[in-house]
């Protein structure tokens, strides 16, 4: 799922990516960047009799259009021998306040693993205003510029007491869409989609529960992510559904599921607690449509 997974933004956590698993795809994910001879870095390239462009681009692991621009190049980039081609700089995203590895990577839709990897970000992937995130050579910045604007990771110190019971009417549908999710747990809310006041915002809804409760798969789907690694979630499971949707469960007590599971709507996936960085049992819960958060009352019935 990136191109799945955060309180996860309204605690406001984020659910992490899963470990070994594109987000996009669900497929194991090798964090070894492929090797780039140092023919391509020291210097620039120096074109070779035969060479192209595009054998040039893949020996260097750029982007040909990023190459062919960096030596104002046009087609049919026509090349000789001898000439020396200068690598294009790769691109580089500065952190913003609320930003982590993994909405970065959904920003990008690249996978936070291969972000880590390429920048040597070690485990639980810690970041600092300011601070400058390579970007594999090709990525296109404007993409940031469509993109949801950046959450805040951190939840609230405290946990406010939670709001009277919901009294959205169990049957409401996503306007004009046939897909509906179930609530994985019901309770009160403690916590609304969308922008809070302080500037941070939320991917999800966050929901009072009971430690130990049975938290519940909120459609069918397969498991890409159960674990603890991104920091503030906690027991946190990703699973991706069918037209391109994914759901996060965070903070939970303890899993039931594991990665490549598939699972039934309406199964027990885990038990509700307050791992992570908040204080009162509660399950954070998302849906995204491809990298996008959607408010899930108006998917939920």
């Amino acid at each position: 799922m990136a191109a799945l997974g955060a309180g996860l933004a309204g605690c406001s956590s984020t659910p992490r990516e899963p470990a070994r698993v594109d987000y996009r795809s669900g497929s194991a994910y090798s964090a070894s960047p492929q090797p780039v001879s140092r023919a391509c870095v020291d210097g620039g390239y120096t074109v070779r009799s035969g060479d192209t462009l595009s054998e040039i681009a893949e020996r260097c692991n750029v982007a040909m259009a990023s190459l062919a621009s960096a030596n104002s190049l046009s087609r049919p980039y026509t090349l000789r021998p001898g000439q020396t081609l200068t690598m294009p700089r790769p691109p580089v995203h500065v952190v913003q306040r609320g930003e982590n590895l993994y909405r970065i990577g959904l920003r990008y839709d690249i996978p936070f693993q291969r972000l880590a990897s390429h920048n040597g970000i070690p485990a639980p992937y810690e970041l600092e205003v300011g601070q400058s995130i390579q970007l594999p050579s090709g990525t296109t910045l404007a993409t940031a510029a469509t993109s949801a604007p950046a959450r805040s990771t951190r939840p609230p110190a405290r946990t406010q007491t939670p709001p009277p019971q919901s009294t959205l009417p169990a049957t409401q549908q996503v306007a004009n869409s046939s897909v509906s999710f179930d609530w994985p747990i019901r309770g009160s809310i403690l916590s609304e989609f969308g922008r809070k006041p302080d500037g941070s915002r939320n991917d999800g809804i966050n929901i009072e529960a009971r430690t130990g409760a049975e938290v519940r798969a909120a459609a069918p789907g397969q498991v890409v992510y159960a674990g603890s690694e991104l920091a503030g979630y906690g027991q946190l499971i990703l699973l991706r559904h069918e037209g391109g949707f994914v759901t996060a469960y965070a903070h939970n007590s303890r899993l039931m599921v594991r990665e490549g599971d598939q699972v039934t709507r309406g199964q027990v996936i885990a038990a509700a607690g307050s791992s992570g960085t908040v204080e009162i049992a509660q399950v954070h819960f998302e849906i995204r449509r491809g990298v996008n958060p959607e408010d899930p009352m108006r998917y939920l019935r």
